[in-house]
């Protein structure tokens, strides 16, 4: 078997101490990320904002990375702060009118969750759609639900504590079919796997970029389609919404393109950190229909899948192949009650991490979350560890 993509794995120096399996809660940070954000805060540091257009010149370039990866106009890109704010906007800025619904699966991230139950004061329904233990979730239990005041499904492109993947361009169509549009959470995917937002036909995507895009927390994406842009109230409306850039109070005119949501001042540090990520990403062929950082990341959980059988862990992923994520659950207490197991897997995560192995609990169980640069060594430390502990 080849080694899963050793130029990623050559820019992350968490390989050389630590097995990383945690990347859907939060990814170490590429050396050239790093170096980028401490250059930042030295150079900020000794002359103040001698170089600010320097620094908005690489967030501009991050916007058309960031574009590029999902085959977007750089107008439909914004930069948010993370996944709960770009929905928010989307939210709030939605023209709903009382007695409208949106729809959402009932397993969705509390922040995919909060801001559509948050509309019930403006006379919006949340419709959730019940979801098998299995967090697998077709287009027909969405259809059961959405009605003719339907305007909009939200729905995670990655399950978080499953890692179901689904189909998103049969969810948008199922979407568009019912007359509503689609909105999705692709902070557990995008990185990972490619989204052509061209070719899926989705509305809109919000995504942080700390988990699978490797970049530091506080900074991500948002994307409007061109054609909603207008759709949508513009929001939280600032210096930086202004098509004329000015500091004019007089000034009126609001940006024609996404960014007119970036009203204030950004988190320099982070997006020029963030925008060094996504250059390797691309570099290693993230944004591609054959995206080898997509086979690596699969060709990694069939590794791990295989070895954690063999030591009879009990191993928890989609049943389809092809709706898989980066993402497994590892569970082996079976007949213990939740709560016992709960302390079990707890104190499983203490003694790997002190082994320098890195893994979130989840949903019951284990959960790992495997990126292109883990390698055969990390996969074996893994799960000799998990076995040490077992006993």
């Amino acid at each position: 078997m080849s080694e899963p993509c050793t130029d990623l794995r050559n820019h992350m120096p968490v390989g050389a101490d630590f097995a990383y399996f945690d990347h859907a809660a939060v990814s170490p940070l590429p050396a050239l990320s790093a170096q980028a954000m401490a250059d930042y805060a030295f150079t900020a540091s000794t002359s103040g904002c001698a170089q600010w257009l320097q620094w908005s010149a690489a967030v501009a370039q991050l916007r058309q990375t960031a574009a590029r990866l999902v085959v977007a106009k750089t107008e439909e890109v914004a930069l948010v702060n993370n996944t709960t704010q770009g929905i928010n906007l989307i939210a709030e800025g939605f023209p709903w009118k009382a007695g409208d619904n949106v729809v959402v699966p009932e397993n969705e991230f509390p922040s995919n969750l909060l801001p559509w139950r948050n509309l019930a004061r403006r006379g919006v329904e949340l419709r959730t759609v019940k979801v098998p233990p299995s967090g697998e979730i077709t287009p027909d239990a969405i259809r059961q639900v959405v009605d003719h005041r339907s305007r909009l499904i939200a729905i995670s492109w990655v399950g978080f504590t499953s890692g179901f993947r689904i189909d998103v361009a049969k969810f948008v169509e199922l979407a568009h079919d019912c007359g509503c549009l689609l909105m999705l959470d692709a902070i557990q995917g995008l990185g990972a796997f490619p989204l052509n937002v061209r070719d899926t036909n989705v509305d809109f995507f919000c995504a942080d970029g700390h988990k699978w895009m490797l970049g530091p927390e506080g900074a991500g994406l948002m994307y409007i389609k061109q054609e909603h842009l207008n759709l949508l109230e513009p929001l939280g409306l600032g210096w930086g919404s202004l098509a004329t850039g000015a500091f004019d109070p007089a000034s009126v005119e609001i940006k024609q393109a996404a960014d007119r949501y970036e009203g204030g001042s950004t988190n320099m540090s982070g997006m020029i950190g963030f925008g060094e990520s996504l250059k390797i990403l691309e570099d290693c062929g993230a944004g591609r229909a054959d995206s080898p950082i997509a086979a690596a990341v699969l060709e990694n959980v069939a590794e791990l899948q295989a070895l954690l059988t063999a030591a009879d862990f009990e191993v928890h992923l989609p049943s389809d192949p092809s709706r898989r994520s980066g993402i497994l659950g590892i569970s082996w207490a079976g007949g213990q009650d939740l709560a016992q197991s709960a302390r079990v897997y707890a104190e499983a995560r203490k003694f790997l991490l002190e082994r320098k192995i890195m893994l979130s609990v989840r949903g019951g169980r284990l959960r790992v979350s495997t990126h292109a640069y883990n390698n055969e060594q990390d996969r074996q430390r893994l799960v000799e560890a998990l076995d040490n502990f077992r006993g």
